[in-house]
């Protein structure tokens, strides 16, 4: 289930790289484009999971907090940038920086609100996981603003919905983050003037990347220890030019690896201490 996910947040990438690519700044249509994908995808997996009467609770807990909650979040994330670019006025650089700004500002306001559950979705907390991502034995119907959502026991839990929403809303924030940082092109080319010219390629894979990044991040390397995970990751995307996506989604794969956790972290090791050995006797030559 674990190559699962991965595998549909693969092909996810690389098809929205493709629409963004042949439509531009045509966000209505991207988002159009990537919600109806994202749905299709959706609608097999839980053709797959609804078939398989063999599911352990362990399994059901990731389908619904992992794979299905993330799908949730990736539609909802679409249509909540459709809606805001579509409203978006036709006004100058500074008044649209403003308009970004104020709208950052409405989404912290709604995730103050459910701060519960978002500190859970953040940390990645898993002490409640039975309660939130287990199928209850009675249709459920709860209050969503005006109007019910009604949660069907059969292909929901309680919270899947709430943690969508959670985990649409952090997405927004990143991607309204992204559009201010833009409007303050002076800023950011003084920033990236300090990095080196990119010549260095990570050529082993993403996952190899976010295990290194948590353990420098555990170890507190970066200013002091002081620098959250989300700055490193952002720093080490744009020094070796790749895109690492829900890094915390595959740091809960790699929680989960039965066996040697810290593959990365154990091979670097392994051959330091190689390297070490065979130029023991040339540091005397």
């Amino acid at each position: 289930m674990h190559k699962t996910l991965l595998t549909i947040n693969e092909e996810i990438k690389h098809y929205v790289a493709t629409i963004e690519q042949v439509n531009a700044h045509d966000y209505s249509k991207i988002t159009e484009l990537a919600i109806r994908y994202i749905s299709d995808r959706l609608q097999v997996v839980k053709d797959r999971f609804e078939q398989n009467n063999s599911i352990t609770p362990d399994e059901e807990i990731f389908y619904f907090k992992n794979i299905k909650c993330h799908l949730l979040a990736l539609i909802q994330y679409y249509t909540l940038v459709q809606k805001i670019e579509l409203k978006k006025p036709p006004l100058r650089k500074k008044k649209l920086k403003h308009y970004y700004l104020n709208t950052l500002y409405k989404i912290k306001k709604k995730l103050r609100k459910e701060q519960f559950f978002y500190n859970y979705y953040k940390a990645n907390l898993s002490q409640l996981d039975n309660q939130f991502f287990r199928r209850i034995d009675h249709d459920l119907f709860m209050s969503a603003g005006s109007f019910i959502l009604d949660i069907d026991q059969r292909n929901n839990t309680p919270t899947v919905h709430i943690f969508a929403k959670m985990e649409a809303f952090e997405m927004l924030r990143h991607y309204l983050k992204k559009k201010i940082k833009g409007y303050g092109a002076g800023s950011k080319k003084k920033s990236q003037a300090v990095l080196p010219a990119s010549v260095l390629r990570w050529t082993i894979s993403k996952t190899d990347l976010i295990e290194l990044i948590y353990a420098l991040h555990a170890s507190g390397t970066f200013n002091n220890g002081k620098a959250d995970i989300k700055e490193i990751a952002e720093y080490f995307q744009q020094v070796f030019n790749v895109e690492l996506g829900q890094y915390n989604r595959v740091f809960y794969d790699i929680r989960a690896r039965k066996i040697n956790k810290t593959k990365l972290l154990d091979s670097l090791k392994e051959n330091l201490i190689k390297r070490i050995k065979e130029t023991d006797n040339e540091l005397f030559m």
